[in-house]
């Protein structure tokens, strides 16, 4: 079984130290709403593992920063807060439950949690977050894969494949040999934006480059792409 102790370190903070059998190495992990923590392998000691952690202090004093900076992009759901995708609009409900739960029905992505629990409990975000990430994955494999195909069809364009990722920094990739990969989060786009992401990836099976002449091409089979282009620059993959 994990073992798991948690130390004091001056001008750190509390620092989770956790060992486990799976770890290789002495390392430091930080994570935003996780916090610090030391992955420790069997065979060294706690003592060790904090002169480690105190060693490297400077490294995680910096990295909490930029941790803290990440926490503060990512969006809180509370019940006033207005989140669609392409087909449905989440619901946030406060019931007389013990347990978190989920349900898809009528448009709507409704979670349900206890009274008692704050909506700003890392656990709560952390399950609504995933909801909304499995409602994106099922709404992207029913969607994306046929809109591609009628988009390719109607402007002449052929693919190997297509795949749905959740990837963190792309809206959509294609491979040298006409693979597409397309992010489950452009089902948070309008119609037209996730349209210009796929539209891009399939002028990538024609020009493998950004040239002018792959805008070109991607400006002939897009209209107002100067608009769209400067519009989802107003969007992140990532939202949690």
């Amino acid at each position: 079984m994990p073992e798991e102790k948690i130390v004091l370190i001056e001008d750190v903070g509390e620092v989770l130290f956790k060992k486990n059998r799976r770890f290789k190495r002495l390392s430091v992990r930080i994570a935003p709403k996780k916090g610090v923590w030391v992955n420790v392998p069997y065979g060294i000691t706690y003592k060790d593992a904090i002169s480690f952690a105190k060693q490297n202090k400077a490294w995680i004093i910096t990295n909490k920063v930029k941790t803290a900076r990440k926490e503060n992009k990512q969006t809180l759901f509370t019940p006033e807060i207005t989140f669609r995708t392409h087909f449905h609009q989440l619901k946030l409900s406060p019931s007389e439950v013990n347990n978190y739960s989920a349900k898809l029905l009528n448009g709507v992505l409704e979670v349900i949690y206890p009274l008692t629990t704050s909506i700003q409990n890392g656990d709560l975000q952390t399950f609504i977050q995933n909801s909304i990430t499995e409602t994106l994955r099922r709404e992207a494999n029913h969607y994306l894969p046929i809109r591609i195909k009628e988009l390719a069809t109607y402007c002449g364009f052929s693919y190997k494949s297509v795949q749905i990722k959740n990837t963190k920094s792309r809206w959509g990739s294609c491979t040298h040999d006409n693979k597409i990969n397309l992010n489950l989060h452009l089902m948070r786009l309008s119609h037209e934006l996730c349209d210009m992401v796929i539209l891009h990836e399939l002028c990538h099976t024609k020009v493998k480059n950004h040239s002018n002449d792959f805008y070109e091409l991607l400006a002939l089979h897009c209209s107002e792409l100067t608009r769209k282009r400067k519009e989802i620059k107003n969007y992140s993959t990532t939202i949690y």
